[in-house]
């Protein structure tokens, strides 16, 4: 199988062609959430899961990273449930900027064709409609997870929840336990880093007395 052939290829390449025509439609230059889901389809849980942790790798305002946790947190619940995607107004509402956007989605279309030269079909039972609830609750975890406001921190899972969507989108089974792994490892940095806090505060605490 060809880069070009790619199961992953051609997800990347409907998602660069639905954001090209919106642009080309009209002269606004933000959509909002809620305009993602309906482009995309309220059905493309899988898709959809893929491109918020990409936007999550562009730098954005204050609150951004956890609005987008929880879109993520919105759309694996009701790809659990088996439901069209439908987002609250106050994550809806939130606004993206459609150019970067864009630029960014191109860049991932050049990175994602040198990748899928490697990740191919593979271990297909660990991608299938059987594993799609396990893969949403899981990433519903790791998505709470990444709503703690941390600093840099919240990008190891987010790196490993990228992998396992371009993985379940690939249908490359390896890549599904390495995306697993990665998320784990920032999910035990950040439980780590929390402890660590709440030991200084107590240790502060008691010091005062």
């Amino acid at each position: 199988m060809t880069a070009r052939s790619a199961p992953i290829t051609r997800h990347v390449n409907r998602i660069i062609s639905v954001l090209r025509r919106i642009s080309a439609e009209g002269e606004a230059s933000h959509l909002t959430f809620s305009d993602l889901i309906t482009a995309m389809g309220p059905h493309a849980h899988r898709l959809l899961i893929l491109m918020l942790t990409l936007l999550n790798m562009i730098p954005g305002p204050p609150g951004f990273g956890g609005t987008i946790a929880w879109t993520t947190f919105a759309v694996a619940l009701a790809m659990v449930l088996g439901k069209p995607i439908r987002l609250p107004d106050l994550i809806g509402r939130r606004k993206l900027p459609l150019k970067p956007l864009l630029l960014a989605s191109e860049q991932v279309a050049r990175v994602t064709a040198i990748i899928a030269r490697f990740s191919r079909p593979r271990l297909r039972w660990l991608t299938g409609v059987e594993a799609t609830v396990p893969y949403g609750i899981f990433t519903m975890v790791i998505s709470v997870a990444m709503t703690i406001p941390i600093p840099f921190v919240n990008a190891v899972p987010n790196v490993g929840l990228c992998i396992l969507a371009f993985s379940m989108l690939n249908r490359d089974g390896i890549g599904v336990f390495l995306g697993v792994l990665v998320c784990l490892l920032g999910l035990a940095v950040e439980v780590g880093l929390v402890f660590g806090v709440i030991n200084l505060g107590m240790g502060a605490i008691e010091a005062m007395r």
